[in-house]
């Protein structure tokens, strides 16, 4: 069947946006997206798909590219700060039960293997989105330098500070998490977390090591901290030192390998699920739609799902707005549940009372891999 609609525009370059024109041109759709960054850089440092974004990433010709320039995840530990190791999953056996394997990749590397699907001209940087206008026939996009264009759809992928979000729904607030992060990505080719995705949890704070090619590996931290704290870059990595620096090997040196003006540094933040994605020809994809904390792991996975979906509505159905409501409907569900388990999540591992720290180690050692491998299998083994 063919599309609803001829031409889309897409605010944001990047995981969603990116493969929603994948996805769309495989629908027969032409498409344009703006990306408000004058050159992407390797930037974002790491990010692990799981079983059900390769599944997604197939259906739109990419996965073969991604999984080459990434690492296959087998095993999934969680420890204390000391080192021990208080549950293990296989997560190989995961990905054979789920039709897919799990892979960590640099940002960047993934980037441009969405990028090197689109041919030429359809990705336009440097260019600020500043607002629309729709009617019947269509929409209009205007930027910061004062161009235009026009389509039948326009897809707002642009992120959690989505200008597209704001102008549709400007009641729609950020919640902070509570805490921050800091990620970042070291150039070590010893024998580091080969094939292992591990998270240490202490007490208001957690450390992610995961290694994402031959020669890098990529960790994340987080604290309990006030928003908006923000210090100098060799601050922060003696920040990062002085707290994580006694943790179990190779916390320590993993920071110390990172030059300091490359380790980001984020406040973590999401939004409650909400019930709209879409108004007329307008509608929202990725974390401009549903926002989650990091602490699944799913963020990326969720905006590629939702694009494959997207693509799939909007030729299956024969009315623009019949399309984009059975595409939220399919979606909203779902990226709900991620949301809220997330941040559920996160509330745990960023306990901060000794006592409350030692009960939820103290569960976690005993629960069977069998529960932990169930949970996490709802999240992973899903197909779009």
């Amino acid at each position: 069947m063919a599309s609803v609609i001829k031409r889309a525009i897409i605010i944001g370059g990047g995981i969603a946006g990116l493969c929603a024109a994948i996805g769309l041109r495989q629908a027969g759709i032409d498409v344009v997206v703006y990306e408000q960054t004058a050159e992407p850089g390797r930037v974002g440092a790491g990010i692990t798909l799981w079983a059900n974004a390769i599944k997604a990433l197939r259906r739109l010709g990419v996965a073969a590219a991604v999984e080459t320039a990434g690492a296959r995840l087998a095993v999934g530990l969680f420890r204390d700060a000391g080192g021990r190791v208080l549950a293990q999953m296989n997560t190989a056996e995961l990905a054979r039960a789920s039709g897919a394997p799990n892979v960590a990749i640099h940002r960047a590397d993934l980037h441009q293997a969405l990028l090197g699907a689109l041919p030429a001209g359809r990705v336009w940087l440097d260019a600020p989105f500043v607002g629309f206008e729709q009617d019947e026939e269509g929409v209009t996009a205007t930027f910061a330098d004062g161009r235009s264009d026009r389509a039948d759809l326009l897809i707002g992928a642009d992120g959690i500070h989505s200008a597209v979000r704001q102008q549709l729904w400007p009641e729609v607030k950020l919640r902070y998490g509570g805490y921050t992060a800091w990620r970042g990505v070291a150039n070590i080719t010893e024998e580091v977390a080969p094939g292992v995705a591990s998270e240490t949890w202490g007490c208001g704070a957690r450390f992610g090591i995961v290694r994402i090619n031959a020669r890098q590996v990529y960790w994340f931290a987080t604290a309990n901290a006030p928003e908006g704290q923000v210090q100098a870059a060799a601050a922060e990595k003696g920040w990062l030192l002085g707290h994580f620096g006694e943790w179990h090997h190779p916390v320590g040196m993993l920071i110390e390998a990172t030059p300091a003006e490359e380790i980001l540094h984020n406040d973590i933040y999401d939004f409650e699920p909400m019930e709209r994605w879409h108004r007329g020809r307008v509608v929202l994809l990725g974390d401009a739609a549903h926002a989650t904390t990091p602490n699944m792991g799913q963020g990326a996975c969720q905006a590629m799902e939702s694009a494959v979906v997207l693509a799939r509505c909007l030729t299956q159905e024969g009315e623009l707005a019949v399309a984009l409501g059975a595409y939220e409907r399919e979606r909203r569900g779902r990226a709900a549940w991620i949301t809220r388990q997330s941040w559920r999540i996160g509330r745990v591992g960023q306990f901060d009372k000794r006592w409350l720290c030692g009960l939820r180690d103290f569960v976690l050692r005993v629960t069977p891999a069998t529960v932990l491998k169930r949970q996490l299998a709802t999240a992973v083994g899903y197909d779009v």
